[in-house]
C-alpha cells in the first residue's frame, strides 16, 4: 500500500508548471504578446506541483444498537436525506411478548445522507451493533501525500485551487500538515477541506494545485534572451527610441518565463517579438509614446 501511494505521488508530482500569482499578471502576459514592446515590472511568480486524493465525508456517523433486542422498525433507506434527531430505527427487547414496554428509538445525530443500512426489520441484534451509517454534508475531507522536499514549502490555511478528472474546478484550503513524515517512504501527509457543492461526490478523485517556490522579481519570457559568446542579452529600447542589446544575469527560470537578476530595471522598455533583423542603435518607434 505504502508503494502504491508513493508511485501515485511520483506520477501526479511530475505534472510541474508555473503561473501567475494574480489575474492582473496573466493580462500583462497577453498584453505582451499584443505589443511588440512591454515595461519591466516587478512580479510574483511559482512553482505549482500537484497532489492528489479521494473526496471523504468531514462527518462520517455510525449509528449502534442501544441494547441486544429485535428491530422493530427501520425508518430510513440508504441515498435518503435526513436530518439530525430524526428517527432512524427502533428496538424492541427480545422477552416482551406482550409489547408492554416501549421500542428504544434511535434517531440522526447529524443531517446527512444515508449512506448504510446494516439492519432490517424483525432481525435479532446484539449491544453496539452497528446499524445505521450518515454522512454529513458540510463538505469535505481530502488527503493526500507530499514530499519532504515541497512539505514545508506550503502554509497551512492557504486556499487551493483543485481539478477533478472531469475537469471540474473546486477551491478549497490546506488545513494540517503531518508533524512526522512515514518514515518508510519519506511522505507527508496534508489534509484538505473543501465546501460541499453539487458539482462533486463523495469518492471523487481530484488533483490539487499547489504553489511552491515563490519568487518576487523582472521576469521575462525565455526566448527573448540571446545568447552570445556565453553571455546573454536581451533586446532593450532606450530613450532615445534606440535598440540596445543589454547583457543580463539570469535568475530561475518558472516556465516560459526566466527573473532577470541583473541588467533589467523596473519602467525600461524590452522587445517582445524577435525578427533576427535587430541591430544595435537601430530607431524603434514605440507605439503609444
Amino acid at each position: 500500500m505504502r508503494m502504491e501511494k508513493l508511485k501515485l505521488l511520483i506520477t501526479i508530482t511530475a505534472i510541474l508548471f508555473s503561473a501567475s500569482v494574480t489575474a492582473a499578471q496573466q493580462g500583462e502576459a497577453q498584453s505582451n504578446t499584443r505589443s511588440p514592446v512591454a515595461v519591466a515590472e516587478n512580479s510574483w511568480q511559482f512553482h505549482v506541483i500537484s497532489v492528489g486524493g479521494r473526496l471523504q465525508p468531514k462527518s462520517r456517523i455510525v449509528h449502534y444498537t442501544p441494547n441486544s433486542g429485535i428491530v422493530s422498525a427501520v425508518t430510513v433507506e440508504e441515498g435518503e436525506l435526513v436530518e439530525s434527531g430524526q428517527k432512524l430505527f427502533s428496538i424492541k427487547r427480545k422477552d416482551d411478548v406482550m409489547n408492554i414496554y416501549k421500542p428504544t428509538v434511535v434517531t440522526a445525530r447529524i443531517s446527512g445522507w444515508v449512506s448504510q443500512v446494516l439492519i432490517q426489520t424483525e432481525d435479532e441484534v446484539e449491544n453496539a451493533q452497528p446499524a445505521v451509517v450518515i454522512v454529513g454534508t458540510e463538505g469535505y475531507v481530502l488527503e493526500a501525500d507530499i514530499s519532504d522536499k515541497d512539505a514545508f514549502k506550503v502554509r497551512i490555511g492557504q486556499r487551493v485551487s483543485a481539478h477533478t478528472t472531469g475537469g471540474m474546478r473546486i477551491i478549497g484550503v490546506l488545513v494540517n500538515r503531518s508533524q512526522e513524515p512515514d518514515y518508510t517512504t519519506g511522505l507527508f501527509s496534508l489534509t484538505f477541506h473543501f465546501p460541499n457543492s453539487q458539482l462533486t461526490y463523495i469518492g471523487e478523485f481530484v488533483i490539487i494545485d499547489l504553489p511552491v517556490d515563490r519568487s518576487k522579481g523582472l521576469f521575462i519570457r525565455r526566448d527573448l534572451v540571446i545568447r552570445r559568446y556565453g553571455k546573454y542579452y536581451i533586446w532593450i529600447v532606450n530613450d532615445a527610441h534606440e535598440l540596445e542589446a543589454r547583457e543580463v544575469i539570469l535568475g530561475p527560470t518558472y516556465g516560459d518565463l526566466v527573473r532577470i537578476d541583473h541588467g533589467l530595471k523596473t519602467g525600461e522598455k524590452y522587445l517582445t517579438r524577435l525578427t533576427g533583423r535587430e541591430k544595435e542603435g537601430m530607431k524603434f518607434d514605440v507605439p503609444g509614446v
